[in-house]
């Protein structure tokens, strides 16, 4: 059942209010390479600047846009994506060596993060590299991730919420030869989603309505167009999926099916097939599942619908739709093995017994903090500073009825322990960047510090929560 726009906007506001390995770095052993000024295999040049793009509204609604081109590489490392607000697909593989040219074309500083991938503190994206209008920033990093769907989005303190807002995110896709061996849908069969809410006034253009729960919209966006339904051949389909919101928390379910496979998640492939039955799905996280289209007929309708976030407040409605064509698609076999995956012991732990405990609270004249305290340029509490080569456990406490997805820049890490209050469903499994907090949660993840030196940042992934505060610094040292 689909819904009106605000329907749409209030179903993004029920209930939390009374609700109480493989050859990575960060997998295994750290190696780090450097490549001189003539050495990058990619160099991309992205220009952020104003874009007007036609989303089912009275009139064409002004966006801000990355703008791409291959200069140097091959001409599919970009894939734009037709009528489209968001920035082009950027499609690398592990190793490749990258330089990233960002010219800011808006009337205001920004900076892009790269979400999910392990590079150094100054091609990470901090606020504090924020450059101005007409400057430009270059990246040189070398892509260590394995295989998985990242993404790029705006950082700037303060003004990350806004500039999201406003259309600037895009995907960042990896591909390695594991996820290759494994011969997975793809082309056609391949489909990665960005699912994001914007409210749009009576003359088609954004209205950004920031508050303590976050900025929602009244219509739902599937990337960056209001095509919202997808035509499918009979067949196996890999099926990507972004919360691109800033705020808004699905909870998933397949209308009708009972099985939702999972295969992977933030950080790339989990070991082997995970079974759900629906997840709760917050901003920054991203869903990878395979869906067999060939047992349905032709003109089927297959809907993946968000539930009520707690059972009994509120109504499902319709997040996307696949047609199955009467078309035969090409032939694929669910692996039984995904991925060389293998969990960190806690004993590398040098604090498995003492984690570092983090409060998810409100502060009165600062917002939303973390263990009281708001965001500062340069400043960190001495649990903020790390040793380089550590593995530790941190421990994120939400005693507030408002739930919050937690970012740690840098490395992946895995989900060690929930201690669960009333709302079960989070997606825990595999490498992470982004965990789910809900009401009353203590949530526990380890994390090797092993790569990268410098100052990086966590932070709450409700962009507007980060933008009040909701955000701090770490710095890892020798």
């Amino acid at each position: 059942m689909d819904c009106s726009r605000r329907e749409f906007l209030n179903k993004g506001l029920i209930g939390f209010g009374a609700a109480v390995s493989f050859s990575n770095s960060w997998a295994s052993a750290t190696t780090r390479v450097l490549f001189n000024n003539d050495e990058p295999d990619v160099i991309i040049e992205l220009i952020a600047k104003y874009k007007l793009v036609d989303t089912g509204n009275n009139s064409k609604t002004k966006f801000w846009s990355y703008f791409g081109s291959v200069l140097k590489g091959p001409k599919e490392a970009l894939k734009e994506i037709t009528g489209s607000y968001l920035g082009p697909i950027i499609e690398v593989n592990t190793g490749d060596k990258v330089r990233i040219i960002f010219k800011n074309e808006l009337p205001e500083e920004s900076i892009i993060h790269w979400h999910g991938l392990d590079v150094s503190h100054n091609n990470d994206g901090h606020p504090h590299y924020a450059i101005k209008t007409n400057e430009s920033y270059q990246y040189d990093f070398v892509v260590e991730n394995r295989a998985g769907m990242y993404w790029y989005h705006p950082h700037p303190h303060g003004r990350t919420g806004f500039q999201v807002y406003q259309g600037l995110a895009g995907l960042f896709i990896v591909r390695d030869q594991e996820e290759k061996n494994l011969n997975l849908p793809n082309e056609e069969q391949e489909l990665s989603l960005v699912l994001q809410d914007r409210y749009f006034n009576d003359d088609g253009q954004l209205e950004y309505r920031p508050s303590m729960m976050g900025a929602f919209g009244n219509k739902l966006l599937i990337n960056g167009t209001d095509e919202r339904k997808f035509n499918v051949k009979q067949g196996l389909y890999r099926i990507r999926l972004l919360n691109g919101c800033n705020a808004r928390i699905f909870n998933i379910a397949v209308d009708g099916v009972q099985e939702i496979k999972q295969i992977g998640s933030d950080g790339g492939l989990l070991a082997e097939v995970n079974s759900l039955e629906r997840f709760y799905f917050a901003p920054a996280e991203r869903f990878e599942f395979l869906f067999d289209f060939s047992q349905y007929s032709t003109g089927d309708i297959i809907r993946v619908e968000s539930l009520p976030l707690v059972e009994g407040r509120g109504k499902k409605y319709t997040i996307l739709e696949f047609e199955v064509s009467e078309d035969l698609g090409e032939l694929f076999q669910e692996p039984s093995k995904l991925s060389q995956y293998s969990k960190i012991n806690p004993s590398e732990a040098t604090n498995l017994n003492s984690p570092k405990e983090f409060e998810l609270i409100p502060k009165r004249g600062t917002g939303w903090t973390i263990n009281g305290n708001g965001y500062e340029d340069n400043r960190y509490e001495n649990y903020e500073i790390i040793k380089y080569g550590d593995t530790e456990v941190w421990e994120f406490y939400n005693p507030t009825g408002m739930p919050h997805p937690m970012h740690i820049h840098g490395t992946q890490f895995q989900v060690l322990n929930r201690s669960s209050g009333q709302l079960k469903g989070c997606l825990d499994q595999g490498w992470k960047d982004t965990v789910l907090v809900m009401p009353g949660d203590r949530v526990q993840v380890i994390k090797r510090f092993n790569t990268f030196k410098g100052t990086f940042i966590y932070h709450c992934h409700n962009l507007e929560h980060e933008d009040m505060s909701m955000m701090r610094n770490f710095k890892i040292i020798d």
